[in-house]
């Protein structure tokens, strides 16, 4: 690793799934589950890993994530600091929601709030990797008191297919593919389901879009079976609203600590493109991986951890330590 230069309505809160509390010589960190319902019926699975009182972490996803990236950092992380994870509308374990379906990024980073009041923490620093760091932005925007700090792992602060793999081709082809998977959404579903567990395209992303030094197959394959879980409408459409918002205008404004850490191979957000956003935050920390791809957090897990570790640990030094 390597250095340069409108409140929503209150939630109301379904029984929890399962409440792990294990003993401290144990080592593993209590664990509370819940499922909270939002005023349009949506509903979301939200997580409070370790120790309750301590900097907490909030991790948004990327799009067609539920914590892949982060199963490995989140009980890391949770030895000494409370993790709340959350699954957007949709994904995981999260079901889909009811039509029309409220997606944009100031209703993610709504839901996402709307979790936080529910597993009762006050604030936290917002890691957002990919899409999950324009969610961040929104949460900064709407519910300022409640963000300590902002990172951006891979993530863009909008328009994010604007310089996907060096173009702007795909912004243009977005209204074509969200127009075909309505009007053949059944012969669409069986393709999905059909094309992204198969055995050669996670060989095919190792080798052209990660670095297959890094990441486990295992784990890529257990995103992509994420995915086909998902419909595909929605997780299209979502990357319209994606595609659509810009938080752009809110970097300059910022007054949080920030940190920006880019993967130098990265060809989904270029590194150029993360370089811009943290020169725009004021007082932001720039970090680049040299070998690392888009999927960072899966790559480099330990590393992650420890500069996330040492960045709440600036932000909050007596509660951290």
């Amino acid at each position: 690793m390597s250095g340069t230069d409108s409140a929503s309505a209150p939630p109301r809160t379904v029984p929890p799934d399962q409440t792990v509390d294990r003993a401290v010589d144990q080592a593993p960190p209590a664990e509370f589950e819940c499922m909270v319902e939002r005023p349009d019926g949506a509903a979301l699975w939200g997580r409070r890993l370790g120790r309750p009182g301590a900097p907490a972490l909030l991790i948004l996803d990327g799009i067609g994530c539920s914590g892949w990236a982060f199963r490995r950092l989140a009980p890391a992380l949770a030895e000494d600091l409370c993790v709340v994870q959350t699954h957007y509308r949709g994904h995981g374990r999260s079901p889909e929601p009811p039509r029309p379906w409220r997606l944009s990024m100031p209703e993610l980073a709504d839901d996402a709030v709307a979790v936080l009041d529910a597993l009762e923490v006050e604030r936290a620093t917002c890691v957002g990797f990919s899409m999950g760091f324009q969610v961040a932005l929104e949460v900064y925007r709407r519910h300022r008191p409640r963000v300590t700090g902002l990172v951006s792992i891979a993530g863009p602060a909008g328009r994010a297919l604007g310089q996907f793999q060096g173009t702007d081709l795909f912004v243009h082809l977005l209204p074509f593919v969200q127009a075909a998977t309505r009007h053949a959404s059944d012969l669409t579903l069986r393709l999905w389901r059909r094309v992204l567990p198969s055995r050669w395209l996670p060989l095919i992303g190792l080798h052209t879009q990660l670095n297959p030094m890094r990441i486990e197959l295992a784990d890529l394959e257990f995103y992509l079976g994420q995915m086909a879980a998902m419909n595909p409408q929605l997780f299209v459409d979502m990357l319209g609203e994606a595609t659509r918002h810009c938080g752009e205008d809110l970097l300059p404004r910022i007054h949080v600590p920030s940190l920006v850490i880019a993967g130098a191979l990265d060809r989904f957000v270029p590194v150029d493109t993360l370089r811009r956003i943290a020169f725009a935050i004021p007082g932001a920390q720039w970090q680049v991986i040299d070998e690392g791809s888009h999927a960072l957090p899966a790559e480099y897990g330990p590393e992650l951890t420890r500069r996330l570790r040492d960045f709440v640990a600036e932000i909050e030094p007596a509660s951290a330590s």
